[in-house]
């Protein structure tokens, strides 16, 4: 076995947004019978070597879900992934943001089956606009010093990081994986679908 398919790889739950358009925390909505960051984090326990929760340091996150507090001042879900390498930079990171409520296993399987690790990133298109989702992504660890010469240049959103840096893009099965419920709109909108 080659060294970078030996490389570990963690689970990070982005947890760490203000959710002020939903007008409650995310992470405590039920969509699955329980608080989606109970549920997002036993998912990437089912594929992760250790499972960590961003957030910011106000933030009441259980000691066993791990909290990883940012380390930046930046509000941008990159606060997160970079903090993470920080305290982890020889592992691979699965990241996935706590709204989305559609990421589930076969989601991840899809994700690892057409993962390619020559690229700093691999992530699913988005089928409405071909655009790469940021918020569900493999960081490989070739991708830390990249975000952080970004993050230092002035630079937040991890979508420009993806088109930039030719992350390899993934179609999902579903196209309701991509989808982030941001506000009650949203919700109402999910029995729809």
């Amino acid at each position: 076995m080659d060294r970078m398919h030996s490389t570990p790889i963690y689970g990070l739950v982005l947890c760490g947004g203000r959710s002020s358009r939903m007008g409650q925390d995310k992470g405590l909505l039920d969509y699955h019978g329980r608080p989606q960051l109970e549920y997002m984090f036993a998912i990437l326990e089912r594929f992760c070597v250790r499972v960590f929760t961003s957030c910011r340091p106000e933030q009441a996150v259980p000691a066993h879900l791990n909290p990883l507090y940012d380390a930046l001042s930046i509000e941008s879900p990159i606060n997160g992934i970079v903090t993470a390498f920080r305290a982890h930079s020889r592992v691979c990171w699965l990241t996935v943001a706590v709204d989305m409520p559609f990421v589930d296993d076969a989601a991840i399987r899809t994700l690892f089956a057409q993962r390619d690790m020559t690229a700093p990133a691999t992530c699913f298109k988005n089928p409405e606009d071909s655009l790469p989702e940021p918020l569900c992504t493999i960081w490989e660890t070739s991708a830390y010093p990249l975000l952080e010469a970004f993050v230092n240049r002035g630079e937040i959103s991890p979508r420009k990081f993806l088109i930039g840096h030719h992350a390899h893009l993934v179609m999902p099965d579903d196209a309701r994986v991509v989808m982030n419920v941001n506000t009650q709109e949203d919700r109402q909108r999910l029995s729809g679908h």
